[in-house]
């Protein structure tokens, strides 16, 4: 069974500073690659698998610390984690649709497949990723103790349903404010006084006393309200018209669906670019010369323009 250091660790990649608050680390190109590229081939700090699977808590063959992104995790992510694959027996391997070119595919997928922008494995029952009731009734227990705690601190931490997506971490914050609210939430490794440590703690305490920290679960959203998916692709479709305003070409892709190949770089970059025309690419998406830098370009105006938000 994962212990609950396990599943703080488990959160990484929080809002650091440098990484705009309206898109969270996981906005970024590099830990969306990591998605597709899988565990053994994502970049180094990065760490979550093809399918994007986000393990919680009190598994007993679930992932710890040792998989997770960068050391301390929070409340701000239970989630990307590299995540062991399913037994074999346990669930049939997901054959994916070929990746078309450039655009969304011509047929949408049935809600009830695992590559459908629909699909959302966290919540739904038989997934292998699937979330219980009692697991987000402890997660959400310790979210609270965070939330007083960031308040207390001066801070304000949103409510987080990670299996949803979305982001704690108010939008909009200045460079030197998300760092600020970073520092309050994770503490230093020195001193380990941060919001989560603190929750780590109540939570070990309340459980050796027999009271498990809990909170009660809001309503479920309806199937009207988009999928953390569908939210990612509004994203990347405010990317793409930024791009073809510039007369470049961004293209269609899936974080979740091995299908889009991200060995030679974005999926969304056209094939064959090559010295200039590669860098003039890169510096209009990203607003750098590499595919790794998400603090600006058409994925930040992007960011801004959907609302697309995300914590890891």
């Amino acid at each position: 069974m994962i212990g609950l250091a396990g599943v703080i660790a488990m959160c990484g990649l929080g809002a650091t500073a440098g990484v705009h608050a309206a898109g969270g680390d996981d906005a970024s190109p590099a830990v969306l690659l990591a998605k597709v590229l899988g565990s053994d081939q994502e970049p180094e700090g990065l760490g979550t698998d093809a399918s994007g699977v986000r393990p919680i808590d009190e598994g007993p063959e679930g992932q710890g610390a040792d998989g997770a992104p960068p050391e301390v995790a929070p409340t701000d992510a239970p989630a990307p984690t590299a995540t062991p694959a399913p037994p074999a027996d346990t669930a049939p391997p997901v054959d994916p649709a070929p990746a078309p070119d450039g655009d969304a595919p011509d047929q949408a997928l049935d809600p009830s497949d695992p590559l459908s922008p629909e699909y959302n494995p966290y919540t739904t029952v038989g997934d292998p990723a699937y979330v219980t009731d009692d697991q987000k009734a402890t997660w959400l227990g310790r979210e609270a103790v965070v939330r007083t705690c960031m308040a207390d601190a001066g801070f304000e931490y949103l409510d987080w349903q990670w299996w949803l997506g979305g982001s704690p971490q108010p939008a909009d914050l200045s460079t030197d404010a998300a760092a600020a609210w970073t520092a309050a939430l994770r503490g230093t490794p020195e001193t380990d006084d941060g919001c989560q440590a603190q929750a780590l703690r109540a939570a070990e305490e309340a459980e050796a006393a027999g009271t498990p920290l809990r909170a009660d679960l809001p309503a479920p959203p309806g199937p009207e309200v988009p999928t953390e998916r569908e939210n990612w692709l509004a994203f990347q479709a405010a990317v793409r018209s930024c791009m073809a305003d510039q007369g470049l070409e961004y293209r269609y892709w899936e974080y979740w669906n091995p299908a889009y190949d991200a060995s030679g770089g974005s999926p969304a970059m056209p094939p064959g670019l090559t010295g200039d025309a590669l860098t003039a690419w890169n510096l209009a998406a990203f607003g750098d010369t590499s595919n790794t830098n998400a603090g600006g370009g058409c994925w930040a105006s992007g960011l801004q323009t959907s609302g697309y938000r995300t914590f890891d």
